[in-house]
């Protein structure tokens, strides 16, 4: 970290390069409907906008959602994003072009004991702890006896042992030059439209509560669901958790 040189006119300046960029907002990539968008609506209002696409469009989806049922397996990315998962159902909000456009503040429109697998990404965090709550559960309601939730999430435990400890290694691989430790894990609980934080215990509780047997935590890559599905490029700071539903797969 570079707080740690102890040179005061130095440490100003870093400080001021790292708050600079989160003034500025990067181009939109996306095409021209995506560029129009981005310039008439306020960025705080972007993520209710596609809350309301998503709902207009819900008896549509619903109807797509029997097609996709039909899958074998059947398997749900959920909040997949900009990383769609090829042969799995991607489920988001509109402007993401999954397969199933879902609010996922919602029941989704699938039968109970359907579905052979789940994973979410980088999700969970979105969300206040009752909503996130609420979509474990939702998760095992779809889960087929036997079947396997996988949730990853930014490992908060890991950050704040990281900043409590002399070893900052962690923290300095995942966020890199950072003027202080505090910044970096500042991040993971602020910023990215973050809503809540979970180390393995907390994470663990949420499984449980929602009836999930058999939870532990999971190194990246490892995994009951083959091939696993994570994403390489958050390895280094997330925190994976399974569990499985209860009964035989049989």
């Amino acid at each position: 970290m570079s707080g740690s040189r102890g040179d005061d006119r130095l440490l100003a300046s870093d400080l001021t390069s790292y708050l600079s960029p989160r003034s500025v907002r990067p181009p939109a990539t996306a095409g021209v409907c995506r560029d129009v968008v981005r310039m008439i609506v306020p960025e705080a209002s972007r993520p209710l906008l596609h809350r309301l696409l998503t709902r207009a469009i819900a008896p549509h989806q619903r109807r797509r959602a029997r097609l996709l049922a039909e899958r074998s397996p059947l398997r749900l990315d959920l909040g997949s994003g900009a990383s769609p998962i090829p042969g799995w159902v991607n489920v988001d909000l509109v402007g993401h072009k999954p397969d199933l456009a879902w609010d996922l503040a919602l029941p989704l429109p699938l039968a109970d004991g359907t579905v052979d697998a789940i994973f979410t990404e980088h999700l969970l965090e979105h969300l206040p702890l009752t909503t996130a709550l609420d979509l474990i559960r939702e998760c095992y309601r779809l889960l087929a006896p036997g079947g396997t939730l996988r949730v990853g999430v930014p490992d908060a435990g890991a950050y704040l042992r990281a900043y409590d400890g002399d070893d900052q290694s962690f923290i300095e691989a995942a966020r890199p030059g950072r003027p202080t430790r505090l910044l970096a894990v500042r991040e993971v609980f602020q910023e990215h439209g973050h809503r809540s934080a979970y180390d393995f215990q907390t994470l663990a509780l949420f499984f449980e509560a929602s009836g999930f047997r058999s939870v532990d935590r999971r190194s990246s890559g490892e995994s009951r669901i083959q091939p696993c599905p994570d994403s390489e490029h958050r390895r280094q700071e997330t925190l994976y958790v399974e569990g499985i539903k209860p009964g035989s797969s049989a």
